[in-house]
């Protein structure tokens, strides 16, 4: 897959399939959408492209906390794997948000990226104030020669996939859910640290991690099942987010891991840590006994997981 970060950058002459969005999360309604696309593309010998933005337009236009499903690395790298032919990032500013709609179709879409084929969400809308809609595109469309295709709301358990929903789920701790309308599991890449050594004295070593992708949402603290990606391989663990309450008496949050059939030194190694499930809340613990026989048992439960 191509990647371009500027639409001057892309030969004006070769004729494409297109849609346009900021992809946050690449699920199972974006997969529909671009599923569309593609197909598109094959039948008419057009080249697949997405057009999508960074950073991502909320960050940039202030409208509340940034809570992300994917930064921009994973979702190119998402992309690639559905097979697209390229994917033009625009780098997103005030001034690119205050563009007509009318001229980003023309100047961007028609002029230098000859789109002939348009794939767009049930609920797109885009340019400044968000005015381009459906019905506008469908009118500049038979005005420069494209066509325009909206693709209805995608629903798992009878609910529609969105990235808004998906956040919910992550935010409520819902990990397990969120990855059914992913279509994988829920994902953060940090590095490993050196933490106290608590765990290890308890019977059961942690990594402690420091994750790396700031603007990605961090579930709720509890135990959590996991998969662990280290060095090349996957292994099953569990995670801890939370304060530590049965040994710790301030508000730093912390994120450890204790993986299963592995033992080892790992400290400044990378990590990408797969959420599959929401196993309890954290709580504080009576004493030491108390907490290892806890440990047991949210051990037994994430093995089977």
């Amino acid at each position: 897959m191509r990647v371009f970060n500027h639409w001057e950058d892309i030969q004006p002459h070769v004729p494409t399939s297109i849609t346009v969005g900021s992809f946050d999360g690449i699920h199972l309604g974006h997969r529909q959408l671009i599923d569309r696309l593609l197909a598109l593309a094959r039948e008419h010998d057009l080249v697949s492209t997405v057009v999508t933005f960074e950073p991502h337009p909320k960050k940039v236009l202030g409208k509340g906390d940034v809570h992300l499903l994917t930064d921009i690395e994973e979702k190119l790298e998402l992309l690639q794997q559905l097979n697209i032919d390229q994917t033009l990032v625009i780098p997103f500013t005030r001034e690119f948000a205050r563009m007509d709609y009318r001229h980003f179709v023309r100047d961007i879409l028609v002029e230098r990226l000859n789109v002939r084929e348009m794939v767009i969400g049930h609920d797109h809308h885009f340019g400044r104030n968000r005015e381009g809609t459906f019905e506008c595109l469908v009118e500049l469309g038979k005005k420069w020669g494209f066509s325009v295709h909206q693709v209805g709301p995608f629903r798992v358990e009878g609910e529609v996939v969105s990235s808004s929903a998906i956040r919910r789920l992550i935010l409520e701790g819902n990990v397990e859910k969120a990855a059914r309308f992913l279509g994988r599991y829920y994902n953060l890449k940090g590095v490993v640290e050196k933490g106290d050594g608590r765990g290890r004295q308890l019977g059961f070593p942690t990594a402690n991690i420091r994750f790396t992708q700031p603007d990605k949402i961090l579930p709720p603290p509890g135990v959590y099942a996991v998969n662990v990606l280290l060095q090349g391989k996957e292994y099953k663990g569990m995670m801890n987010i939370g304060l530590r309450p049965t040994f710790n008496n301030n508000d730093a949050l912390t994120s450890e891991v204790h993986l299963f059939n592995f033992s080892g030194l790992i400290y400044g190694e990378a990590v990408n840590v797969f959420f599959k499930k929401f196993i309890r809340k954290e709580k504080k613990f009576s004493g030491i006994e108390e907490l290892k026989q806890q440990l047991e048992k949210d051990k037994a439960i994430c093995e089977k997981i």
